[in-house]
């Protein structure tokens, strides 16, 4: 078992750098559906694509949420194994997905960020994780990452399968989009 440890942030597609930027970087293509939520754990199966090599992957992963401090990282135990990718689409039918490339970026402190930006029924959404090794590990913020998200129930991979971007009201994108401003 590990320990997840992370905070989540908006990307700022507009800044200068990210366009070449996010062409350098370690990418892989994730298709992933939540295929069981709990009020505090959750069931996902992934399959993943490194665009590099062509590799195939897939994973069975199961969370269970820690409470944690409104303002601190969300905290949770993550089991995760690989899977056969023959078994993961059985299991994916009938459930629904999210798509999105998965960039892998280290910060100039050395901290690994996780940029996701999404897809087909999400496209428009990009996101930075960081995982941590404590809840109160101090890290640098890169200047095209924006307002955190972290608690933000709406800005999830569960949120975006039963309520994709794509149908989001004019209200509820407006909103989004201020939160690619610094706070």
């Amino acid at each position: 078992m590990a320990k997840e440890i992370e905070r989540q942030y908006v990307v700022n597609t507009d800044h200068p750098e990210w366009e070449k930027m996010k062409a350098t970087l370690p990418k892989k293509r994730y298709v992933q559906s939540t295929i069981h939520r709990g009020e505090w754990n959750k069931l996902r199966v992934r399959l993943i694509e490194d665009m590099k090599s062509g590799e195939k992957s897939a994973a069975f992963t199961f969370k269970v949420q820690k409470k944690t401090a409104k303002t601190g990282p969300n905290v949770r135990d993550e089991f995760e194994w690989e899977m056969p990718t023959r078994v993961a689409l059985y299991i994916m039918i009938g459930h629904g997905e999210v798509i999105k490339t998965r960039y892998e970026y280290i910060h100039t402190d050395g901290k690994k960020w996780e940029l996701d930006e999404y897809e087909d029924k999400n496209k428009g959404i990009v996101l930075a994780d960081i995982e941590l090794s404590t809840e109160n590990e101090k890290f640098e913020i890169p200047e095209w990452v924006w307002q955190e998200t972290t608690k933000e129930k709406r800005i999830t991979n569960n949120s975006f399968t039963m309520h994709p971007y794509q149908d989001w009201t004019e209200k509820e994108k407006t909103w989004f989009a201020s939160l690619k401003k610094r706070k």
